[in-house]
C-alpha cells in the first residue's frame, strides 16, 4: 500500500505492486435474478457504509460551495454518494482531502459537524429486538431469509412504481431507513460462527452498540464497522472467480525519471535541500490510481484507494501514529546502521493473513468458528533506476522492522484511523464467502450467492472511480558521520486473495455443537435475530 522510498543521495519511486491485474467487472455481471418475479427492480434508498449521518444534507452543502457546476446534480459531470471520511473524488477523477477550513468563507465547518452528529429522534428508537444498532450477545443473520427480505421489497417497490404511473415516489419511499439494517448486515461487525446449512447460509457474532467517530458507526466492543452487504458481495464474486482484487497508487514512468533526474540535481546541489521535497512531490506529478479484480466505482474500491492512501502518508510521518508506533523515518535512523541502501524504493502493501479456523458438523450442517486478524502490512524493496524501471530487490532493516512493528501495532492503528477498520472489515468479509464457496452442498447455494451479488449491485451507490492522487514528498534529515540522507516517496497497494484467508486444513472441534442452537432458534419472520447460547 504505502510507499516511501528512502534514498542516500538520488531519488526513486515505487512500481507497481506485484499482482495481476484481475479486470474491473460489477459483480453485478456474474449474478442472476433471485427469483423470478425480481426482474429488474430498482431497490431505492440512501447510500451503504456503517454510518447512519445525516450525509444528504452534507453532499448538498458540498454541492452548493465546492465546484457547484462541476456537480451531476447541477448540470455537471461529477457524482457524489455518501463516504465517511472526509476524502473527495472530484469530476476529473482526482481523489484528494475535504478541506473544511476552507470550503467557503462561511463557517460551513460547524454545520458539517452537526450533521454528522445529529441523535435520532424520539420515535425513532426501537426494543432490543427490533433495532439492529442494539447490543446483543449474539447477533444472527440468515442470508438466505435476508434476501428473501429485499426480494419482497423489490416487488412492492415495482408495484408502487407501477401505481405512481411515473409520478415521483413518497419521500418515506426513496429514503428508507430500514435499508441500513440490510447494508449493515444487521450491525456485524466481528463474525466468529459461520454455519453453512443444506440451504443457508448464517452468520453470527456480537455486537456492542454503536458510537459515531468521525462519520463511522463503529462497535465500542470491536471497534469496527459493520460488515456491508456490498463488501460481502464484492468478496463472493472474488471467491467463484479465485481472483484477487485490490488497488495501486502508481508513479508513472515520466514521474519516476523526472523524480531520479531531480535527485541528481539535489545530490550534486543545484537545488536547495530546504525546496528539495516540493520539487520532488512536482517532479512525480500525479499518481495513477488502479482498481484490479473489481469495480472502482463503489465503496469497497473507495476503502482500499483511502486506506493505501492514507497509509503512505503514515510511513512517511505526515499523518501520527498513536503514541510509542513509530513511522518509517523513525525506524532508519534507530534500525541497523541507520544507513539505507542507495535507491532504494519502499514498496508497502496490505495484503491476507490466514484467519485461525476450526469446525464440526451437526446434522450435517457445517459450523465454522474464526479467530484471528484476516490483514497485515507487507513489503519488499526494489532499487530505482534512471529509467523510471524498478531493480534488483535490495533488503533494508528499516522496511523490515516498520512492517512487524505496523503489524504489532494493528489494533491501536485502527482504533485511530477508522479506515483500518473498514478495511479489515473488507477482508473478513473475503473469509466468510471463501468458506462459504468451499463448503456449499448444492446449488441452493449457488441461487443463494447470486442473489447476494444482485441485491448488493442494487443497493450499492455508484461512485466517481478515482483515477489519481497527488504525490507527496517528505525532506527527512539525518547525518550518520559524513553522510546525509533524504527520504523519498513511492506508491503501494492492496491485495486481497480469498483463497489465502483460510486454512486448506481445517482442524475439527466438537465444542463447537452448542452453536446449532443459533439455527435451530430461527424465527420464522425474520433475517436477523438475538441467538440463545449457554452461558459458559
Amino acid at each position: 500500500m504505502l510507499v516511501g522510498a528512502a534514498l542516500s543521495g538520488n531519488v526513486g519511486g515505487q512500481p507497481p505492486v506485484v499482482h495481476s491485474p484481475g479486470g474491473g467487472a460489477d459483480f453485478a455481471g456474474d449474478v442472476g435474478h433471485f427469483g423470478d418475479a425480481v426482474g429488474n427492480a430498482n431497490v431505492a434508498g440512501n447510500a451503504g457504509g456503517g454510518s447512519m449521518a445525516d450525509f444528504g444534507s452534507l453532499m448538498n452543502l458540498v454541492q452548493t460551495t465546492v465546484e457547484p457546476d462541476s456537480w451531476e446534480a447541477l448540470g455537471g459531470v461529477g457524482t457524489m454518494a455518501p463516504y465517511p471520511q472526509g476524502v473527495i473524488v472530484d469530476p476529473s477523477g482526482l481523489l484528494r482531502e475535504i478541506d473544511t477550513q476552507h470550503v467557503s468563507q462561511d463557517d460551513h465547518e460547524a454545520a458539517i459537524a452537526a450533521l454528522l452528529t445529529q441523535p435520532p429522534a424520539d420515535g425513532d428508537v426501537a426494543s432490543d429486538e427490533d433495532d439492529w444498532r442494539a447490543p446483543a450477545r449474539i447477533r444472527c443473520v440468515s442470508v438466505r431469509r435476508m434476501m428473501q427480505a429485499l426480494a419482497g421489497r423489490a416487488l412492492q417497490q415495482q408495484t408502487l412504481v407501477r401505481s405512481t404511473d411515473g409520478a415521483a415516489l413518497p419521500d418515506s419511499t426513496r429514503a428508507d431507513a430500514s435499508l441500513e439494517a440490510f447494508r449493515s448486515m444487521a450491525g456485524l461487525s466481528r463474525v466468529v460462527v459461520v454455519m453453512v446449512t443444506h440451504d443457508d447460509l448464517i452468520v453470527a457474532g456480537p455486537v456492542a452498540g454503536f458510537d459515531d467517530v468521525d462519520g463511522w458507526l463503529l462497535d465500542r466492543k470491536s471497534g469496527l464497522p459493520p460488515i456491508s452487504l456490498v463488501s460481502l458481495a464484492t468478496g463472493v464474486k472474488a471467491a467463484r472467480s479465485r481472483t484477487p482484487y485490490g488497488c495501486t497508487i502508481d508513479p508513472t514512468t515520466e514521474g519516476l525519471q523526472a523524480a531520479a533526474t531531480l535527485g541528481q540535481q539535489i545530490v550534486a546541489g543545484g537545488i536547495p535541500m530546504s525546496r528539495a521535497a516540493d520539487q520532488l512531490a512536482s517532479a512525480l506529478g500525479r499518481q495513477n490510481i488502479s482498481v484490479f479484480g473489481m469495480t472502482a466505482s463503489n465503496e469497497v474500491a473507495y476503502t482500499m484507494v483511502e486506506a493505501d492512501r492514507h497509509m503512505k502518508r503514515l510511513a512517511l510521518g505526515i499523518e501520527p501514529l498513536p503514541n510509542r508506533v513509530r513511522n518509517y523515518l523513525q525506524m532508519v535512523s534507530s534500525t541497523g546502521d541507520g544507513t539505507p541502501p542507495t535507491d532504494l524504493l519502499l514498496r508497502l502493501w496490505f495484503t491476507t493473513r490466514a484467519l485461525d479456523v476450526r469446525a464440526s458438523e451437526v446434522d450435517g450442517d457445517r459450523i465454522v468458528q474464526l479467530a484471528g486478524t484476516p490483514i497485515r502490512l507487507s513489503g519488499e524493496n526494489e532499487r530505482a533506476q534512471l529509467d523510471g524501471a524498478r531493480g534488483n530487490r535490495v533488503i533494508d532493516p528499516a522496511s523490515l522492522a516498520f512492517v512487524d512493528h505496523f503489524n504489532q501495532n494493528w489494533g491501536s492503528i485502527r482504533a485511530k484511523y477508522p479506515i483500518y477498520g473498514a478495511l479489515e472489515s473488507v477482508y473478513m468479509a473475503t473469509a466468510i464467502s471463501e468458506l462459504w464457496k468451499r463448503t456449499a452442498m448444492n446449488s441452493d447455494h449457488e441461487t443463494l450467492q447470486r442473489a447476494v451479488m444482485y441485491f448488493a449491485a442494487e443497493q450499492a451507490p455508484t461512485l466517481l472511480p478515482p483515477r489519481q492522487v497527488d504525490s507527496i514528498a517528505v525532506l527527512h534529515r539525518y547525518q550518520r558521520g559524513r553522510k546525509k540522507h533524504q527520504v523519498l516517496m513511492a506508491s503501494g497497494g492492496v491485495e486481497i486473495t480469498s483463497g489465502d484467508l483460510v486454512p486448506l486444513k481445517i482442524g475439527d472441534y466438537p465444542g463447537l455443537r452448542s452453536f446449532a442452537k443459533i439455527r435451530d432458534g430461527r424465527p420464522a419472520d425474520r433475517w436477523w435475530w438475538n441467538g440463545q447460547l449457554d452461558k459458559r
